[in-house]
């Protein structure tokens, strides 16, 4: 459960920083630019993603569990289909044309599969690597 925890947190945590980078760059020269207005969409975008870790992710984490199937293309698959939903379900940024609905579509996914790629990281992968060496350092007693 604690890895659950620190999973979850640095899952949002890295899509703070990264949508916080990507708005800031991409502000640059504007007449949105500063640092405001990506504190804002970092936040906003934080926010989203607490949601999808609880009603997304960790309910996806226990059924991959279950089925044994805790391979890191199953995550980065099961990233891509929130992103879909919110962009397409919700249109957050307005009615937007097709080509700006894939271009949110596009960032919204590279969240997601950086997202999911921490998650993974930390909440099966990094606890298979604690479990191999207690077990490698049971057997050498």
């Amino acid at each position: 459960m604690k890895s659950l925890s620190i999973a979850s947190l640095c899952t949002v945590l890295t899509v703070f920083v990264v949508t916080f980078v990507v708005t800031a760059v991409d502000s640059i020269g504007t007449a949105y630019s500063g640092i405001n207005i990506s504190l804002l969409m970092a936040s906003v975008a934080a926010i989203v993603a607490i949601v999808v870790v609880i009603a997304w992710a960790l309910p996806l984490h226990y059924v991959l569990k279950k089925l044994e199937r805790q391979e890191f293309h199953w995550y980065l698959l099961a990233a891509v289909v929130p992103s879909v939903i919110f962009i397409y379900g919700f249109k957050p940024f307005g009615q937007d044309s097709s080509v700006d609905l894939m271009k949110q579509t596009l960032f919204c996914s590279i969240c997601g599969l950086i997202g999911a790629t921490v998650f993974w990281y930390v909440a099966v992968y990094r606890t298979r690597i604690k479990r191999s060496s207690k077990d490698a350092l049971t057997r050498a007693a």
